[in-house]
């Protein structure tokens, strides 16, 4: 095989999820209840996919989101 670096392999990762981490909340001393900033772990699912060659080079991620269309201008 003369060719390694045509052989890629490509795989898919679905596990991945974006969840928003949020920031501090300020809230006057005493105050029973504080609102909340974002929902309790719940992200949007991401799927990425990857690919490498028989000789160890890679190709950027390509991270796809649901329902969303980038367009690079």
């Amino acid at each position: 095989m003369a060719n390694l670096h045509h052989v890629y392999n490509v795989d898919d990762e679905t596990a991945l999820t974006t969840v928003q981490n949020p920031g501090k909340v300020l809230a006057t001393k005493g105050q029973k209840q504080v609102g909340q900033i974002t929902s309790s772990e719940r992200g949007t699912l991401v799927t990425m996919v990857g690919a490498i060659n028989a000789i160890g080079n890679t190709i950027p991620p390509l991270l796809m989101f649901h329902g969303n269309i980038l367009r690079i201008t």
